[in-house]
């Protein structure tokens, strides 16, 4: 498995390279799974059947800026993505184990679980709606969209994130819904890197092989492609 740290980068740029890698992947010419590690500059998304009337505003009362309306191919309804919230897309292929996206899902829930467990946080899920709570207030959301068994995107954990930019929506389709941060929850979060240095070895301890972190996505896919 290979993992890479981006960075800030435009949603649009991620999406893309997913389906590149997702493409690679599929066809066989990348061997490994890939993880990345990534934050955007602010943007809602909706998942395939999401309701667009779930979006309460598109322009921030505080500033006036515009956050644009991406819908993806993902499961699930409305959430934010923007600076301080920590996303890792996981582009595994799991035709080489049980062909179980639910489990795929659960364990990406699990990573975050054991690392909030780390800092001294139980954090709960909830039967039937994807995601971590804390304290009753949600710190980590889940979308993800698979086609011939291999999967795309993943999980949103709010590390610093402005919290505000949630009440602009109804997260995951749910009015007065409570969100969480990092930050919220220590009075100071760690910079993301530091955040991506501790999930690491917790993402091979879940999935059950061992993550080498590459210092770009180019050398992560040649790496790959190179074990093909």
């Amino acid at each position: 498995m290979r993992g890479c740290f981006l960075g800030r980068m435009a949603f649009g740029e991620a999406w893309e390279l997913q389906r590149r890698i997702w493409e690679e992947r599929a066809s066989g010419r990348l061997a490994e799974d890939a993880l990345l590690f990534l934050d955007h500059e602010p943007v809602f998304t909706l998942g395939q059947g999401g309701a667009e009337g779930n979006v309460l505003r598109t322009r921030t009362p505080w500033d006036g800026a515009e956050v644009p309306i991406v819908r993806v191919n993902r499961g699930g309804e409305v959430t934010y993505h923007g600076p301080g919230q920590l996303m890792l897309y996981a582009l595994c292929d799991l035709r080489r184990g049980d062909r179980d996206v639910h489990r795929h899902c659960r364990r990406l829930e699990e990573v975050f679980r054991r690392y909030l467990a780390g800092l001294g946080f139980e954090a709960e899920r909830r039967e039937g709606q994807p995601g971590l709570w804390v304290g009753g207030a949600k710190i980590l959301s889940l979308g993800v969209g698979a086609r011939r068994w291999v999967t795309m995107h993943g999980v949103a954990f709010n590390v610093s994130t402005d919290l505000r930019f949630f009440e602009m929506i109804r997260p995951c389709g749910e009015a007065g819904a409570k969100t969480a941060s990092l930050e919220h929850l220590l009075g100071a979060a760690p910079p993301l890197g530091r955040v991506v240095d501790a999930v690491l070895p917790l993402c091979g301890e879940v999935f059950g092989e061992r993550v080498h972190l590459e210092a770009d996505a180019e050398r992560m896919l040649a790496a790959s492609a190179g074990a093909a």
